[in-house]
């Protein structure tokens, strides 16, 4: 029994990240028990009973999860449940190369912004200023932090 309150709290606590991630804490609560699950995939119906939540919920975050390449829909032949599991094929890697392309991207949004404004100096121009250098140095550190990250995988310790 202790097992499974532990696993219970687990799963809110994912759900409570997720939320403060500004994604739905149903979609943690759902990548928790996926993590916890000693199946490697579950069902909806199982998803709906074991977290007590709704068809409309389970379904909305699993859709969710699915577009964030987090879990993937599996078809198992002769049965007409779709299954859930943890994305096999995510590659860590370039899922954040992806990530940090968005940032670039919004730095050069912010840089944008900076140059529409007609004043440079009030409190939203340095909310910009403020973004656009953080940004900038995010965009010459996370090279660094990948290089690193491939040599230690290439030659582990």
């Amino acid at each position: 029994m202790a097992q499974h309150n532990e696993r219970s709290g687990f799963i809110e606590e994912v759900g409570l990240l997720f939320e403060g991630l500004g994604v739905t804490r149903m979609a943690g609560r759902i990548m928790g028990y996926l993590m916890v699950s000693d199946k490697e995939m579950v069902s909806f119906d199982e998803l709906t009973q074991v977290l007590q939540a709704s068809k409309s919920s389970i379904s909305t975050n699993l859709k969710s999860l699915v577009h964030l390449k987090f879990i993937k829909p599996i078809s198992v032949p002769g049965d007409r449940k779709t299954y859930y599991m943890l994305n096999p094929d995510l590659n860590w890697e370039t899922y954040f190369e992806t990530r940090f392309e968005l940032l670039k991207r919004m730095l050069m949004l912010f840089k944008k912004g900076i140059d529409l404004r007609v004043n440079k100096k009030d409190k939203p121009a340095t909310w910009i200023n403020e973004a656009i250098n953080f940004y900038e140095w995010i965009s010459l550190e996370y090279p660094k932090l990948l290089k690193k990250y491939r040599e230690r995988n290439n030659n582990p310790a």
